[in-house]
């Protein structure tokens, strides 16, 4: 039985959470925008930083960014730097009175001085080496966005996506130490073929990474192929070419590049050809980089019955399934007295898709997330347009 004193106590602390909740919608304010370059193509992955404060995001590949602001921080500014472009600041209260909503970048022009030109393998040793010194190199707890679509014969098949959070040690260490879905939502599930991968898709995003692997050095082709830079520090673009049976994670042959900074042997992004997968690392309030960003795309022809290849009417018992990932780093809490990851027993051996985790609609109809990609946008309007199910029934369906 609930007495009216508990009953009023109750009350007082619902009215509460209600008027914290109503008086920061209130004061929230989301800023939309789009990053472009002087010819007006988008500049996709830049980070998008509040000046003296450790807060903001990153821009998609389309080059479009949301984040989340207080009218008190409207006279702050909006610092926005990208791998080779010059830094450039805008004020918030000014960006808003624009009626485009588009930061402009200007290119960076890179020369080199000579006397600092290293060869390729002592610019990558000297980088791997210094990962504890660069990067977050103890355990911190990383907030994401993760986002997996699939397709077969370029039709959309089915969507999942977690916001969830990982305790990490950063690139200098193999394997992440705890994973923890927070929230999910999936599409119905049309896939011919269904893939499932043993364990969470986050974990592959991790050990797949080159300088998360020891690199046979001295078995690799190092080659450098060219300069640019970021925040005003020279950026040298370093190719490895991983000969037959150099590495389990590397495919022969697949060429895979790292930007290292020249004065500080920063590893400010990678890109890895064999599984078309990107790693983007951004600063965080000490000056350590941290992993932002993330993309892989796997593609493969796989095999199907004879009866679907009827019903299906193609020439030959193939279909091409195609599985795309984005992860959107969305904060970083490097005080461990206030990290809060609950370890999940069955990620690190359940495929994501196949984690049971409640849907709540109202969590993410007001999720403040990085803008869908036109790539998402697609996946997620063909799932409603091909088989006629509004998506949101297919979120209340397939989560339960």
């Amino acid at each position: 039985m609930l007495f009216k004193k508990d009953f009023k106590k109750k009350s007082i602390i619902v009215l509460t959470i209600l008027s914290c909740y109503f008086g920061y919608s209130q004061n929230a304010i989301e800023v939309y925008g789009i990053v472009q370059d002087k010819s007006e193509y988008p500049v996709p992955y830049a980070n998008i930083s509040f000046t003296n404060k450790y807060k903001g995001t990153m821009t998609n590949e389309d080059g479009a960014f949301l984040l989340e602001i207080f009218k008190s921080e409207l006279n702050d500014s909006l610092e926005v730097s990208c791998m080779g472009y010059e830094p450039t600041k805008v004020k918030i209260s000014d960006y808003l009175n624009q009626p485009d909503k588009i930061i402009r970048l200007k290119e960076s022009i890179v020369e080199l001085d000579e006397i600092k030109i290293l060869s390729p393998i002592e610019y990558v040793t000297s980088a791997l080496k210094n990962l504890k010194n660069t990067t977050v190199s103890k355990t911190h707890q990383l907030t994401l966005l993760y986002r997996r679509a699939s397709s077969e014969e370029g039709k959309a098949r089915f969507f999942v996506e977690h916001y969830m959070k990982i305790l990490d040690r950063g690139p200098s260490v193999k394997d992440i130490t705890s994973i923890e879905v927070l929230e999910a939502r999936k599409s119905a599930d049309y896939r011919f073929f269904k893939k499932k991968e043993f364990r969470h898709s986050v974990v592959p995003m991790t050990i797949r990474n080159p300088i998360r692997q020891h690199l046979p050095m001295k078995k690799i082709i190092w080659k450098k192929i060219g300069d640019t830079s970021y925040e005003n520090e020279d950026v040298v673009i370093i190719q490895g070419i991983p000969p037959n049976g150099a590495h389990k994670f590397m495919s022969n042959s697949a060429p895979f590049k790292i930007y290292i900074g020249v004065d500080t042997f920063s590893i400010y992004r990678i890109e890895n050809k064999s599984n078309n997968s990107l790693y983007v690392y951004k600063k965080n309030k000490d000056g350590k980089l941290y992993l932002a960003y993330h993309s892989r795309q796997w593609t493969s022809q796989e095999k199907i019955s004879a009866e679907l290849q009827g019903r299906l009417g193609k020439g030959v018992n193939k279909i091409q399934a195609t599985y795309k990932h984005e992860v959107f780093v969305l904060d970083i809490e490097t005080d461990r007295k206030r990290m809060r990851v609950r370890h999940n027993e069955l990620a690190p051996t359940t495929d994501m898709a196949d984690l049971k985790v409640p849907y709540k609609a109202d969590f993410w109809a007001n999720f403040v997330a990085p803008p869908d990609t036109n790539y998402f946008k697609g996946i997620k309007a063909e799932l409603e347009s091909n088989f006629g199910v509004p998506l949101e029934t297919q979120f209340l369906h397939s989560n339960k």
